[in-house]
């Protein structure tokens, strides 16, 4: 299962204001009230009058580029951001809100994530739940989560909102 991951959005979250070459966008994943796991993406300056409505599953900036036009640059875009997901669920929480579920969330995304830059050979898997991320020679401990259709359902259910446009 691929998971459809968006790559940084082209106006901002927040503000609207259009996103140029040079600019710092931080990104967000955060769970909503009604328990899916969206994205926002906003202006590093914009980043202290940001209050998402609920607890920040993982954070993380970039720096954004020309725009890519053809669309093995968007797949490598949208892969990239995948890549840059899943190295900052290996980071310290963001904040508080309900720790357990935020945890479970992260774990999840640990897991499928992993299985997917794993077929991208992103990840190479060094032995149980052991991987090195093949770009930075970083190890990382995925969790290890039993597959069912129910596990599977409701984690389709719960990005349902990462892979659509904003707005």
């Amino acid at each position: 299962m691929d998971i459809a991951i968006r790559s940084v959005g082209k106006v901002s979250g927040h503000s609207e204001a259009p996103f140029s070459a040079g600019d710092i966008v931080w990104s967000y994943l955060y769970r909503t009230k009604e328990g899916f796991i969206d994205r926002l993406d906003i202006l590093e300056e914009e980043r202290d009058d940001v209050q998402l409505e609920g607890a920040v599953i993982c954070r993380w900036s970039q720096q954004i580029k020309e725009k890519e036009t053809s669309e093995a640059e968007e797949k490598r875009a949208a892969l990239q951001s995948a890549d840059e997901i899943f190295l900052s669920l290996f980071e310290e929480p963001v904040d508080g809100g309900d720790e357990g579920l935020v945890d479970e969330t992260r774990d999840r995304l640990k897991f499928f994530l992993a299985l997917q830059l794993e077929r991208k050979r992103i990840l190479k898997r060094l032995g149980g739940q052991r991987f090195r991320h093949m770009p930075t020679k970083r190890e990382l401990t995925v969790p290890e989560l039993e597959i069912s259709p129910e596990l599977i359902t409701a984690f389709q259910e719960e990005i349902s909102l990462m892979g659509s446009m904003p707005g």
